[in-house]
């Protein structure tokens, strides 16, 4: 067979059948090779005994059994130097003939999938990147610090205490200045966003015939309250259906939601894949094991709540098609539902309009790095597969991977197409959902610290700012964000007299530091609030004070949770906003 390697044949008479020994030449010939097809129909072959699947499935290697599980194909026997393979659906017989094997027997897709779980394709799938401490050390979270931060971070530690115990004026004068310098910089950041008028580029959209296949990936955990309206916004996108590859990824503990899914008749691109129960139980585990299943040369993930719009998918494949190869991935707006339902929902909504709309599409434009956000994500597969994938450790999968693929060299842009999400509509929700997105961007501000003359030479100075101004100064600007609101109220309420001109200094420095950084955020989100039509909200920017109090709780408790149990994965709560429930419409 051209270009394949590692097959060998077994006559079927012994017991035996085809091996692939390398996953490799598997997909260089499924997706280059020059063979023709004889189109015909999947329900023209015949099934397939399942005894005489498993026992080709069991001579594959480990990688060869994901590759098959990618393709949804299989090799069983050679004829006439010719692999002779089954298929499970139209897309698998399709490859077949592209590559020019001899698809000889059907089954369907579920069936496939539990025979390959039976030899054992879980650990194939793992063996895809499910662990990337494995693959890449340097880059994982799964240790807190590297050997050099456990060193200089508590020698760092040591010399404040023993400077606040021997120069007490002098080391809070230097700590005050090196923490109003990461504001500054923040605020730097957010002001020179408001200069950049995003230009709106269309790529030239692509007939239904040159649409590559598109995995979309959901992970599901206890998400039983939106699971119909996820099913009803996936199969509204308008994309061919023998192109699309969904995966609802659920986990093994789920008993719920495997019954919810049980209860339902899905689509035939529908898959459902659960996730072995095994730590670290986060959603870039999920991600990574259903990342091992996916055949689509483009990929995206989405939360359960979204509600992607419907040319969303072929906006994107659109984009990819006319940019350069170095785009790896393009970040879709993001939005709210159910933005007008309480005040912290409001709050929500503008800072997203600032974010989304104003800062990432300024940084985008200059080819800057930045963190991705949770969903709506959408990649080249092979640029994801070749930066390693998803961290399982980070609970903040998302930013960290923006800065990684920059690190490798791929580039990351917006796509002007719009996801609408569930808001948090309690303080409480909101508090654990910021805290786990506070740990994370600590984790990620740590992991991209471990070698900081490297991350220069990769990303370059802008890449650097970036990641100090959005994940290293938003941590410490969080935390340290109450005491810079009590040396503003202490310099606007007292006298100067009343502290000796010194400290009254310092308290001004504190507390214009906090006014630029309230002007900075109020402008940058006013303006993105503008783009979105959502300037009837303007009103609760003058809150802002009170909602970065929250921010701050949060910031502790993620430090907490960074202490305790850094990998642990806050739960977000899905499918209690009253519009679900019939009640305002807030779109």
């Amino acid at each position: 067979m051209r270009g394949l390697s590692g097959v060998s044949s077994y006559p079927v008479g012994d017991g035996g059948a085809s091996r692939l020994g390398s996953s490799a030449g598997f997909m260089s010939v499924a997706f280059q090779g020059q063979g023709t097809y004889a189109a015909r129909h999947i329900s023209d072959l015949p099934p397939i005994d399942e005894e005489v699947l498993r026992a080709a499935l069991t001579r594959l290697s480990k990688s060869g059994r994901a590759a098959a599980l990618r393709l949804g194909m299989a090799p069983i026997t050679t004829h006439n130097g010719r692999v002779v393979c089954v298929v499970a659906g139209d897309l698998a017989l399709r490859v077949a003939g592209q590559c020019g094997w001899q698809a000889a027997w059907r089954m369907r897709w579920r069936d496939f999938h539990a025979a390959m779980e039976a030899v054992p394709a879980r650990d194939a799938a793992l063996s895809g990147g499910a662990e990337l401490s494995g693959l890449a050390a340097e880059f994982s979270a799964r240790r807190r610090l590297s050997r050099g931060q456990a060193v200089l971070l508590p020698l760092c530690a040591l010399l404040m205490a023993g400077g606040a115990w021997s120069m007490p004026r002098m080391t809070g004068l230097a700590g005050l200045l090196f923490i109003s310098t990461l504001f500054l910089l923040i605020a730097a950041l957010r002001l020179s966003s408001l200069l950049h008028a995003p230009a709106a580029k269309k790529a030239p959209p692509l007939h239904s015939g040159q649409l590559p296949t598109y995995t979309v990936i959901v992970p599901l955990y206890r998400e039983t309250r939106v699971l119909d309206q996820l099913i009803g916004a996936l199969m509204a996108l308008d994309y061919p259906a023998d192109k699309l590859d969904i995966k609802l990824v659920i986990e093994q503990a789920d008993a719920p939601m495997r019954k919810a899914l049980r209860e339902r008749i899905l689509p035939a691109c529908f898959e459902v894949l659960t996730v072995p129960d095994v730590a670290p139980r986060t959603k870039p585990k999920a991600l990574n094991y259903a990342l091992a299943f996916a055949r689509g040369e483009l990929v995206t993930i989405y939360d359960a709540e979204d509600i992607p719009h419907p040319s969303q998918l072929r906006a994107a494949a659109a984009h990819f098609a006319a940019a350069a190869p170095d785009l790896a991935c393009l970040q879709a707006r993001l939005s709210w539902y159910n933005a007008g339902e309480t005040w912290l929902t409001r709050m929500i909504a503008a800072e997203y309009a600032g974010h989304f709309d104003v800062l990432l599409p300024f940084m985008a434009a200059r080819g800057w790095p930045f963190p991705l956000g949770g969903t709506s994500n959408h990649f080249r597969i092979s640029a994801l597969r070749a930066a390693g994938g998803w961290d399982p450790h980070n609970v903040t999968e998302d930013a960290d991977l923006g800065f990684r693929l920059a690190r490798k060299g791929w580039r990351v842009s917006i796509l002007p197409s719009v996801t609408w999400e569930e808001a948090c509509t309690t303080p409480a929700a909101w508090c654990a959902q910021r805290a786990r997105w506070i740990k994370g961007w600590l984790q990620t501000w740590l992991v991209h610290m471990r070698q900081p003359l490297r991350l220069v030479r990769q990303t370059g100075w802008p890449g650097v700012l970036v990641l100090q101004a959005m994940m290293g100064a938003g941590v410490l600007a969080a935390l340290a964000h109450p005491l810079f609101v009590v040396m503003s109220l202490a310099w606007l309420l007292h006298p100067a007299p009343a502290h000796g001109l010194a400290q009254t200094a310092w308290l001004a420095l504190g507390a214009m530091v906090l006014a630029s950084g309230y002007v900075a955020a109020m402008a940058v989100n006013l303006l993105g609030m503008a783009r979105r039509g959502l300037l009837s909200f303007w009103p609760q920017l003058l809150t802002l004070p009170i909602y970065w109090l929250l921010i701050s709780a949060a910031a502790w408790l993620a430090l907490w949770d960074f202490i305790r149990r850094p990998h642990h994965w806050r739960k977000t709560s899905h499918g209690r906003s009253a519009f679900l429930q019939g009640g305002q419409d807030a779109l």
